[in-house]
């Protein structure tokens, strides 16, 4: 097993948590399959070093237990026949093509003409404070409006919210659940699934990409448009709202992989 670490250089603010300071990640290489490793602290996960280093033990979080299994899964032709789905666009600046924008919340710009996904980050003082005033009409769903708790989201369904849940399984008062492969496995569910990348490298939205593949909704794919580019990040391209998964060969190979 080896790993390379990288850094991406965010052009603006990521979160409320996270702010705009460059994130630090590595990619595993597994044989001949490649997969990334990108914690986020600010939501609980290890930090890369702690990271790497139980894996170099043999022990995974669910973090790494997940890199593992899309290496496991690499290969060159991994999209072949596959239909990967159209994508929201994160943030308020959506070029021709979207139709559905994620905005993050408070403070965002709530566009017109488009469907929105709003994403309070269980900041319930800010989702009280801005409820009243929501275009309702063009919210597609609120994601995280407070901390989870049925009763409490079954009164914000019946004042006409549609709600989703990230991170956490449960479908009681949740209209829409958020699941992030790079940390989760896909739950079997009644309710819509929006598959979404963790904000990381390229490696890791084809991650995502794949476990998306073929679903029927919007999901959540093109995050690397978060970030500054580099050799991996240019190569990205979209087309109608669609990540379309590039060859990443050469640009692996020639990285400088240190043994784990």
């Amino acid at each position: 097993m080896w790993f390379c670490r990288y850094t991406l250089k965010p052009r603006r603010a990521l979160s409320a948590l996270a702010g705009a300071r460059p994130r630090e990640g590595a990619l595993l290489r597994v044989g001949d399959g490649f997969a990334d490793v990108h914690p986020w602290p600010e939501l609980g996960d290890a930090r890369l070093d702690e990271q790497l280093a139980l894996l170099a033990r043999g022990e995974t979080t669910p973090l790494t237990r997940r890199s593992l299994w899309f290496a496991s899964v690499w290969k060159r032709d991994l999209f072949e026949g596959l239909t990967i789905p159209r994508s929201h666009w994160p943030g308020s600046d959506p070029p021709e093509g979207f139709d559905t924008v994620k905005i993050k919340m408070p403070g965002g710009t709530l566009l017109d003409r488009y469907r929105l996904r709003l994403d309070f980050n269980n900041d319930a003082e800010a989702f009280a404070r801005l409820a009243p005033a929501l275009p309702r009409e063009r919210i597609d769903f609120v994601e995280d409006p407070c901390p989870y708790e049925p009763a409490t989201w079954r009164d914000l369904q019946r004042r006409g919210f549609r709600l989703a849940l990230d991170r956490v399984v449960a479908t009681e008062g949740v209209d829409v659940l958020v699941v992030k492969p790079a940390v989760q496995d896909v739950p079997n569910v009644e309710i819509p699934i929006i598959i979404t990348s963790y904000m990381d490298h390229p490696i890791g939205q084809l991650h995502a990409a794949y476990v998306a593949a073929g679903s029927r909704e919007t999901c959540g794919l093109v995050t690397h448009v978060l970030y500054e580019n580099d050799p991996f990040i240019e190569r990205m391209r979209i087309e109608d709202a669609r990540l379309v998964p590039p060859d990443f060969t050469d640009l692996l190979e020639v990285l400088p992989w240190k043994r784990l």
